[in-house]
């Protein structure tokens, strides 16, 4: 028989698969912790030396399913044999998958005794010599990782291509590697500039940190590693690294004189471009960067996708192309069923799901009779997580996610905790920087919290480490952890998953948020549990199957309602703009740009896959809109998603308007009559460019919040003013009525929608509308280009010294609790490094989160040795 033939055999039924699924079933359970399943019918006895051999033969595979099985087998002998000799022959099969950093991990749980290199026979350490040498990953002359088999022939492929699209898994490394390859090509001298896009401010920064720690192992320790999109001569006199959203990236590309040239490009979470709104956006973004550059060398990063080549059609002719797709497993990972006894509300029972259906594997005790579905899944999560740390409860809506995590809290009131100072910590940042009331305050005493995508970034990155570290135990969150946040969790409770309200999980979104349990590295095992998969109104397709991303642009899939589109386009240049869709804007909007730019419509990426005569009733559809546009190219290609038509009816609506133009500008924010003023704004945005802002009742609230954004002011001082708003409403009698956690939800949703993303957007297009207008008028001088608007909004401040303690690395939170004790206003990044460095702030009255951070940031400016500290000292 051949390798390959004993290999299928092993898994077949003819083989060992039964021992195979006995021994699984065994490690799932224990994986819960010592007798949080009561296990009846499990074999406890298992055949460790058939076993390890057999997945030392299935280790060889270069097939998943082989692979899996030999993943397994090693994780349960070292995680639960209990001998020494069974312990070590499963840290060489881990070995033998490549698989170092699950060897180190049981090294460092004191799973393993270390140097096991020295307790196996001269051709086993000939082998795995040889193993480690194949996996071994050269950063520089002086820094080496092990990789898996993904991460060596992504890391083959990348040296050999100039455009790549890599697929794999969450937990696979695809990031890691990336990250340090780009780190090499600046090491080497081959990058001046590249840039990194992420699809949220939350990975932006999470990218952003792991850059500025891996660029010490590569000597750049004074390589500049930014998420400010600020593009000025002296930003490029240097080497840098830009990690931006795209929107943040076209903020920085309108922001140059000329188009910046990026020597290469990451393109995280790729399968984004097939977002409604967001992803055309994406589009525009990279084709920009290609534009600017063609020879730009671009990678892209995607979850385990279906069909990742189609993200190398547009390179270039004659550029070499790779396409790195993934197979291999590095953390076990359990697909659960709990379902509740019948005519038994607290009794449970946990059951496998294989591929033959559901294996039984022990029954469980809720705390309490589950009265509503938010206590079925609480309760569950409290069940199951008791024994052990890290489990994440997955849930639908923030409010689903603050009242879970209450009622998790409640469960845990017989239990005896030490006082904790960094959950202490937590607790009085919460109830000094958002408002006492949150209910963060209490639930972390605990160990318990929320997370959903609105938060202050402090504040979520803290939940975020405090949770990997154990001492948050359990975490609720939204679908926050799909949009690429890097968050690690051992068990992960789910029921019925939506994305919002309405939108059912994909499988591929679910397979996606499977991933966080077991992340590589950080744990052996990873456990789903689905709950009441038997109720066909909870789960209408029952489990989601594995299956890739399908990678679909937004504009091929809009392209595809052919007669919509061109209905759409050919009523366009006449519509009110209360009549926009908003699906169909988004990719008229980018053909228009196209044409207008170009003269035609047959290069554009989407337009290739439709008939020449489909191409051009396009064309024909979209000429009438262009007759009359004498807005500029730069005013188009800036503004990616806002119709030429919308742009041309603003410059109109300024050359018609009988009034001083210098009316129609902002008013600095410190300055009290800014709120009308942007009142004034958005009802002109509403009218000319969409109904953003709309209905009219809207305009003020929204108009409130950006400008209070936009001055600095505080998230708590932003949710004291609205609860001011609303007790003087007669619809609340008392302080007790007031719904304190619903209001404090909605400011940080109305900080995200408006002040964060359709005032930056729309704002932007307006005032690059009206700048042309000021040009043909004769009065460029009086245009405000010292206050950067959209910079401005994006970061939520508007001097100069906040955007340099920002640059610095510390978040809005904490730039504006020390710029309190900061004078002026118009500090650089040096001078600001002055004052972190000098120390004083020490003895200021700062939240102990704030000071952290602060201490955080200084010490890596100390480790880039950017700054001497004999010279500032003296």
């Amino acid at each position: 028989m051949s390798l390959d033939e004993i290999q299928k055999w092993l898994i077949g039924p003819d083989g060992i698969k039964e021992s195979f699924g006995d021994l699984r079933l065994w490690s799932a359970a224990l994986s819960f912790g010592e007798d949080t399943i009561r296990c009846e019918n499990l074999s406890c006895s298992h055949d460790w030396r058939r076993l390890l051999f057999a997945a030392s033969i299935l280790a060889e595979s270069a097939d998943r399913e082989p692979q899996e099985y030999a993943l397994m087998v090693a994780e349960a002998a070292v995680c639960f044999s209990g001998e020494p000799i069974y312990q070590d022959a499963g840290g060489l099969i881990l070995a033998r998958l490549s698989n170092h950093r699950a060897v180190q991990l049981a090294q460092d749980r004191e799973l393993l005794r270390p140097e096991l290199e020295h307790r196996i026979g001269k051709m086993e350490q000939l082998l795995l010599t040889r193993r480690r040498l194949h996996s071994e990953i050269f950063l520089n002359e002086k820094k080496s990782i092990l990789g898996n088999r993904f991460q060596t022939e992504l890391w083959a492929k990348l040296a050999s291509s100039r455009w790549l699209s890599a697929t794999a898994p969450t937990a696979a490394g695809k990031t890691y590697a990336v990250l340090n390859w780009l780190l090499l090509q600046h090491a080497s001298g081959n990058a001046k500039s590249s840039v990194f896009i992420a699809p949220t401010r939350a990975l932006v920064s999470e990218v952003e940190r792991q850059l500025n720690q891996l660029k010490l192992n590569h000597g750049l320790n004074s390589l500049k590693v930014t998420s400010l999109p600020i593009n000025d001569e002296g930003f490029h006199s240097e080497p840098f690294i830009a990690v931006f959203t795209q929107e943040r990236l076209h903020i920085f590309l309108n922001a140059g004189k000329e188009p910046h040239s990026f020597d290469y490009a990451i393109v995280d979470e790729a399968q984004k471009l097939s977002d409604e709104r967001r992803g055309v956006i994406l589009q525009d973004s990279i084709e920009r960067v290609v534009r600017a550059n063609s020879t730009c060398r671009l990678v892209f990063l995607s979850p385990h996708s279906d069909n990742p080549e189609v993200l190398l059609e547009e390179a270039p002719d004659g550029v070499a192309t790779s396409v790195v797709p993934s197979n291999t497993a590095t953390v076990m990972q359990n697909l659960l069923v709990a379902e509740q006894v019948s005519g038994k509300t607290k009794e449970w029972t946990l059951s496998l799901a294989t591929e033959e259906g559901k294996r039984p594997l022990g029954s469980f005790s809720l705390y309490d009779r589950p009265t509503c579905v938010r206590k079925r899944i609480a309760f569950v999560a409290l069940a199951l997580g008791k024994k052990t740390v890290g489990t994440l409860v997955y849930v639908n809506t923030a409010d689903s996610a603050e009242r879970v995590a209450a009622l998790i809290y409640d469960g845990l009131s017989n239990d005896v905790f030490e006082e904790d100072q960094e959950l202490a910590d937590l607790s009085e940042f919460c109830e000094k920087v958002i408002h006492p009331k949150f209910q963060l305050v209490h639930l972390v005493k605990r160990g318990v919290a929320f997370h959903y995508g609105n938060m202050p970034s402090l504040l979520r990155e803290e939940i975020e480490r405090l949770f990997t570290s154990g001492k948050i135990r359990f975490l609720v969150s939204t679908s926050t952890l799909i949009e690429g946040v890097n968050l690690a969790c051992r068990t992960i409770i789910i029921r019925g998953p939506k994305k919002g309200l309405r939108q059912d999980m994909s499988p591929q979104d679910f397979w996606n948020l499977a991933g966080r349990a077991g992340r590589w590295g950080a744990d052996f095992y990873g456990n789903i549990v689905c709950v009441d998969v038997s109720k066909r109104e909870v789960w209408p397709r029952g489990l989601p199957k594995k299956t890739a991303y399908p990678i679909k642009r937004e504009t091929d899939q809009v392209l595809e309602q052919f007669n919509d589109l061109s209905e759409y386009l050919s009523k366009r240049v006449d519509m009110e703009t209360a009549s926009v869709n908003g699906k169909l804007e988004h990719v008229a909007a980018y053909l228009m740009s196209w044409q207008y730019r170009e003269g035609s419509l047959r290069d554009a990426p989407p337009i290739k896959k439709l008939t020449k005569k489909m191409a051009g009733e396009l064309e024909e559809l979209i000429k009438p809109s262009l007759e009359a546009i004498d807005v500029s190219q730069a005013i188009v290609d800036a503004n990616p998603g806002i119709s030429i038509v919308a742009l041309q009816r603003l410059m109109n609506f300024f050359r018609n308007d009988g009034r001083d133009a210098t009316l129609f500008l902002p008013i600095p924010p410190e300055d009290s009559d800014s709120v009308d003023r942007f009142v004034v704004i958005f009802d002109i945005i509403n009218l000319c460019l969409a109904p953003v802002f709309a209905p009219e009742k809207r305009v003020l609230p929204c108009a409130l919040t950006t400008w209070d954004w936009m001055r600095g002011r505080t998230l708590g001082q932003m949710i004291a003013a609205r609860l001011k708003r609303e007790r003087a409403k007669p619809k609340y009698q008392s302080d007790e009525e007031l719904p304190y956690a619903r209001f404090i939800r909605e400011t940080m949703a109305s900080v995200e929608e408006i002040a964060r993303f359709l005032a930056p957007k729309y704002l932007g297009a307006y005032l690059s509308v009206l700048r042309q207008h000021f040009q043909e008028k004769g009065i460029s001088k009086e245009f405000p280009d010292e206050f950067p608007y959209d910079l401005f909004l994006e970061f939520g401040v508007s001097t100069r010294t906040l955007i340099s303690l920002i640059g610095m690395g510390l978040s809005r939170t904490s730039s504006i609790e020390l710029s309190n004790y900061i004078v002026r206003s118009d500090l650089g990044e040096m001078e600001v490094l002055n004052i972190l460095v000098g120390g004083e702030w020490e003895g200021l009255d700062l939240p102990a989160l704030v000071k952290r951070e602060i201490r955080r940031v200084t010490e890596q400016k100390r480790l880039e040795n950017s700054f001497d500290l004999n010279a500032e000292n003296s």
